[in-house]
């Protein structure tokens, strides 16, 4: 992606992904009822927050879409996954505890979210994570 260096953004390159959010988002007018989604954990916040951050990358993390950023150092071989459980009608499984097991044999627990996903997880390079039903921290 083409880098560009957006003012207020400590130095750093910023990314066409986070130049845009800050381009639109930055010129909105006050809303003070309306509300935005952050789309990876599905919660709500107050839309005019967006306005008070300095850059687009802080922007795309309050809207959950950093995790596409292309300007923030990431590993050029870094795979970002989230899994959406169902049961066998294709149902979302909201609320429902997990295991993940990551390459490292680390085990990590988690609750998915209203829609059924579990968090993201990062890998270098292409690798497996091993996804356990119903298990919690004990």
């Amino acid at each position: 992606m083409e880098q560009h260096k957006q003012d207020g953004a400590e130095g750093k390159e910023e990314c066409l992904l986070c130049r845009i959010t800050y381009s639109v988002y930055s010129n909105f007018p006050p809303m003070p009822s309306a509300m935005a989604l952050n789309a990876e954990t599905g919660e709500w916040f107050p839309f005019d927050r967006l306005k008070s951050y300095p850059t687009g990358y802080r922007m795309a993390e309050a809207l959950g879409t950093a995790w596409a950023c292309d300007c923030r150092e990431r590993p050029r071989n870094c795979f970002d996954q989230r899994f959406t459980l169902t049961d066998t009608g294709g149902n979302a499984l909201p609320d429902t505890y997990y295991t993940a097991r990551l390459p490292s044999g680390a085990l990590v627990h988690g609750i998915t979210d209203l829609q059924g996903r579990t968090k993201r997880y990062q890998t270098e390079g292409a690798r497996s994570i091993h996804l356990f039903i119903g298990h919690r921290e004990a």
